[in-house]
This record gives structure tokens, C-alpha cells and sequence, in this order.
């Protein structure tokens, strides 16, 4: 009987992201190897853990995936992209900067127009305005008391919570964020409330 592989216990602030194993998965390959030549090639920037094990954000492998999907058109099915993976693709700019488009999602994942424009439509309406596009890397902006006073709730949802609550909720969200320095700023503000 083969022994059991115990689950890595993924860093503090790192909670959603993948293990080697898990993004050979999501990629569709068997076996890790194929992770690691990524790695070494600059595709993939993993982040360590306990006994250095390799963690990869997931945006990162699911843009890796839709590279390599556009790249080697036969290999990827149809129905190889859940709604979560197309919606995490399209939090994480391309390598230009810009954010993805309904265009960029049909060429990247050969998915039906009519799907992309049905996950696209459910993102826009669902993305928090305080999410911005940054250079490289998919980031949210640490909104400060005053921004958050200033900027207004879209009429599109039908939020009931006021502006202070949902500042206080997104200062919370942003303390489970991996840069520490985003942590370190959420906490001062929420100690200013």
C-alpha cells in the first residue's frame, strides 16, 4: 500500500494559492515536472513554505493556462475552463498591464463568444470599484477613510451597508492579503475608526 501524501499547509496570508501538485492539475499534466521547467523559465514565481515548499498564485498558473491554451490550440477542450478560473483569469492583468477584455478571453481560452461575454458581464457588475489594475500584477488598492467617504456605491448593486461599513469590511479583507505592507496599512486605518 502506497503511503499517503499529507496536504502542504499553505504561508500565512497565502491561503488561495496552488501547490505544486495542485497547479499541475489546473494546467492538465500529470506530473510536477513540468511545473518546475516553468519555474526555472520565469513563467512561474512561486512562493515558499514551510520545508521551502513551492506555492504559485493562482491568477499566475490560470494566465500561464490560457498561454498555453492559446498557444497549443488542440490541446485544451471546450469545456476546460470552470466560471471561477475565467473569473480569476480576468482579476489578473495581462502582461501588458491592461485588464483582459471579452476578446482577450476568447483568443486566450477558446471558449464560446457568448460565454465570455456572460462571465465578462458577471465580473464588471461584481469587481469592487476599489480594485485596480496594476502593472504586472493583479493588486487591490488600500482604500483610505476618505476615499472610501468620497467614492459612492454603483446604483448596479443593491447594497444596503453604508459607506463606513464597507470600508471597515474591505480594510478587513485586505489584513488576509499576502503583501504585508497592504496588511500593515489596513491595520493602522481600521485602528484610526
Amino acid at each position: 500500500m502506497a503511503p499517503r501524501r499529507k496536504h502542504l499547509q499553505s504561508p500565512a496570508g497565502c491561503e488561495g494559492y496552488l501547490t505544486r501538485q495542485q497547479a499541475a492539475r489546473a494546467l492538465g499534466f500529470a506530473s510536477e515536472f513540468k511545473i518546475r521547467e516553468f519555474e526555472r523559465k520565469g513563467l512561474l514565481r512561486p512562493v515558499r513554505g514551510p520545508m521551502r515548499a513551492a506555492f504559485y498564485p493562482r491568477p499566475e498558473v490560470l494566465a500561464l493556462k490560457a498561454q498555453l491554451s492559446s498557444s497549443e490550440a488542440d490541446r485544451a477542450a471546450p469545456d476546460a475552463w470552470t466560471d471561477a478560473e475565467l473569473l480569476a483569469l480576468l482579476g489578473h492583468p495581462k502582461r501588458s498591464g491592461n485588464a483582459r477584455t471579452v476578446l482577450d478571453l476568447v483568443l486566450e481560452t477558446q471558449i464560446s463568444i457568448e460565454r465570455a461575454e456572460r462571465v465578462h458581464d458577471f465580473w464588471k457588475r461584481c469587481e469592487p470599484a476599489s480594485r485596480s489594475v496594476g502593472a504586472g500584477s493583479a493588486q487591490t488598492t488600500t482604500p483610505s477613510i476618505a476615499d472610501a467617504r468620497t467614492s459612492s456605491v454603483p446604483s448596479t448593486t443593491h447594497e444596503r451597508r453604508g459607506e463606513q461599513r464597507l470600508t471597515r469590511d474591505t480594510l478587513i479583507r485586505n489584513l488576509r492579503d499576502p503583501d504585508p505592507c497592504v496588511r500593515e496599512q489596513a491595520f493602522a486605518q481600521l485602528k484610526e475608526m
